[in-house]
């Protein structure tokens, strides 16, 4: 599932100095190494699964408030990036430290050192490792457990928009980045166009690509969400590989398990290779799924990737009544911008909630990391502003 699959994330703690004996009193404050943070490794339950974290405190004593960096999205090989060690994640974590916050990122379960299985993940396991991590650092004696808040960016703009309408008594705030108001079927078939679009691509291999992308969508839900847009296209393009999909998607009920997965992996991989499916992702996130896949495991597969597909901001964001600050790249290809930005808005108002800043960033695209213009001079005067702790 392509969807937002785009996530972030090394800490650079910088260790304290000692000043020696009372002779060292007299050098200038100024000439003395300050440490920046200091840097604990934390683990915490999710069902089964123990998950490794590293939260990053501030020099300073504390208590302190604390954002919770949430963690899961793929990258484009199909890898499952490292909360732990990914350098956004890590630079966010030391930033936010260095301005008063503690800052905990973890591993999603089966990377790194977590526990678990990374392929069985859905948006819903994400939420419910968000809380985990949440309520962990709750529990640190240096912590202000009613000022704990949680960041996600791309795919998990949607996981803390869920967690804060869940727990709304755990969720102090919430910062969604780059992060679709659409649900995610929506989002995966726009971002497909889109992104051929802007890779140059003439109208129908945009067509060709786009419908593909439909079809993904609609194999494993349940009741299709593309089917009339879909069949629009197939008769615009006529005959292909893309007809032979739509074929199996819609019109063969009974074929069995073995058969579908045997026929989708046979068409996936004779377009893999095809300039209009680049944007895809086939081969990076599909087909190695797909290969590994037993006959008998289809059925679950196509479940767990329905809850996911299905999630809807709407459903969550409506029911969310704390601080939200909620950033958009401008110039985004991978979710609609304007649009996402007025639904939030349209949403959170329906909420009741009172407290919402929303962020359109000029000349930005999906990648806001705190090096980006505009970003970091927003999130930091946010923070501080709903802090109890005075700087």
């Amino acid at each position: 599932m392509r969807a937002l699959l785009l996530a972030f994330g090394i800490v650079l703690a910088v260790a304290a100095s000692g000043c020696g004996d009372s002779d060292d009193a007299a050098v200038d404050d100024a000439a003395v190494p300050k440490p920046v943070s200091v840097e604990e490794d934390v683990l915490f339950r999710v069902g089964s699964n123990e998950l490794r974290g590293v939260l990053t405190l501030p020099a300073s004593d504390g208590p302190h408030p604390a954002v919770v960096i949430t963690s899961g999205s793929e990258t484009q090989s199909g890898a499952l990036q490292s909360g732990v060690s990914d350098a956004v994640f890590v630079d966010l974590a030391n930033r936010l430290a260095d301005a008063g916050f503690a800052a905990l990122r973890y591993d999603t379960a089966g990377v790194g050192e977590s526990e678990g299985d990374a392929v069985s993940g859905t948006i819903q396991s994400r939420r419910d490792e968000a809380v985990a991590a949440l309520r962990r650092i709750q529990q640190h004696p240096t912590i202000l457990a009613d000022e704990v808040g949680l960041w996600g960016s791309s795919q998990e703009a949607w996981t803390i928009a869920m967690a804060a309408a869940d727990h709304p008594d755990d969720v102090a705030f919430i910062i969604p980045v780059s992060g679709a108001g659409i649900s995610v079927a929506e989002q995966q078939v726009w971002g497909i166009e889109t992104q051929s679009r802007a890779a140059g691509l003439g109208d129908d291999d945009v067509a060709r690509a786009t419908l593909v992308g439909g079809l993904l969508v609609d194999w494993p839900l349940s009741e299709p969400s593309f089917h009339t847009r879909n069949l629009q296209l197939v008769e615009q393009l006529g005959a292909g590989p893309w007809q032979d999909f739509f074929d199996l998607v819609y019109e063969s009920p009974d074929v069995s398990d073995a058969e579908s997965l045997r026929r989708a992996t046979e068409i996936l991989t004779s377009i893999d290779a095809k300039p209009w499916a680049q944007e895809l992702f086939l081969e990076e996130l599909y087909l190695p799924t797909l290969r590994s896949l037993e006959p008998e495991q289809l059925e679950l597969a196509r479940a767990m990737a329905e809850q996911s597909l299905l999630v809807d901001p709407r459903e969550h964001l409506t029911r969310v009544r704390s601080p939200v600050l909620a950033f958009f790249g401008e110039d985004d290809i991978v979710q609609p911008t304007d649009r996402s930005a007025l639904l939030y808005a349209d949403y959170l108002s329906e909420a009741g909630n009172d407290d919402v800043t929303i962020v359109r960033l000029p000349g930005v695209g999906h990648d806001i990391v705190v090096t980006t213009p505009g970003y970091w001079d927003q999130l930091e005067p946010w923070l501080l502003e709903r802090s109890s702790v005075d700087r």
